[in-house]
């Protein structure tokens, strides 16, 4: 065969093309045709791609609905954790101190009454308790040596450090040094607290602790004030304290000031005897 004879324009018979293919490709070249022509020009890396980006998709679908962010439970969840949380009340909580709004109402037998006591510096009258009461004869003595001008007492013995110790009740105007406490009628509060932490300091050995249980406003017999109750603690003995300032009409309040020691907590119905019985001096 010429050079001629392969590259003119005749085609070569089809026997002849088989073996000049089988020069050039290999005897296999049928194969390869049939495998191309079933793909029908599309190869199977493309099908095995296609594939595998579904499956991905389906993969990242279902974790998305069964544990990520669309999940219900993830829903419920966030739900929940946008709720404030509850403050915890456990037993290590300290408690809050509670005061009452109204006196309180102390249970037993009071001391019998024995007519009226009257305090004329503080333009009131006290009922003059009988009993073991003893009431002092001498203003004077009482203003020098307690700052007011009445005084009803009962000894209550000793304290641990040997100071005498009483029940007592008394009253008058507010002290001078303290009048700057007072301002209005309707704010009698500061008057009352300065009362007391002056009876803690006169009144109680140092280092005492005075907590306050009860406040209540006043308005009877023609009179209005404000009372409250302390508890107070020195030498490891409790005293129940009562400060009451009442507006009389005069520059500055009247202060009815009321100490029961624990040791004469019979004496406790009192102090209902005596503050429901201040009336104003005609």
């Amino acid at each position: 065969m010429t050079a001629g004879q392969i590259s003119g324009p005749k085609t070569p018979p089809a026997h002849r093309q088989q073996e000049l293919w089988n020069t050039v490709f290999g005897e296999n070249y049928q194969a390869i045709d049939e495998y191309e022509e079933d793909e029908s020009g599309r190869p199977v890396w493309l099908y095995a791609l296609v594939a595998s980006v579904v499956a991905a998709l389906v993969g990242v679908l279902v974790w998305a609905f069964a544990a990520g962010p669309l999940s219900s439970g993830d829903t419920a969840e966030a739900a929940t954790s946008a709720k404030p949380s509850p403050v915890k009340t456990g037993a290590t909580a300290k408690p809050q101190a509670q005061t009452s709004s109204r006196l309180p109402v102390y249970k037993g037998t009071a001391s019998p009454v024995n007519g009226v006591l009257t305090d004329t510096a503080g333009r009131i009258t006290l009922p003059r308790l009988g009993g073991p009461w003893q009431a002092d004869a001498d203003p004077a003595q009482v203003k020098a040596t307690y700052g007011f001008t009445s005084r009803q007492y009962v000894p209550a013995g000793m304290t641990t450090k040997g100071k005498r110790e009483f029940a007592q009740v008394m009253s008058g105007p507010l002290a001078q040094s303290l009048a700057a406490r007072y301002t209005t009628p309707d704010n009698l509060s500061p008057v009352v607290s300065a009362v007391m932490f002056r009876a803690r300091q006169t009144q109680f050995p140092k280092g005492n602790a005075a907590t306050k249980v009860a406040q209540q406003r006043l308005a009877r017999n023609n009179l209005t004030g404000l009372a409250a109750v302390y508890k107070v603690t020195a030498d490891g003995a409790t005293t129940t304290v009562v400060v009451a300032a009442m507006n009389t009409g005069a520059d500055l309040p009247t202060i009815v000031y009321m100490a029961v020691p624990e040791l004469k907590n019979d004496l406790l119905p009192d102090i209902n005897t005596v503050f429901r019985s201040i009336k104003p001096l005609r």
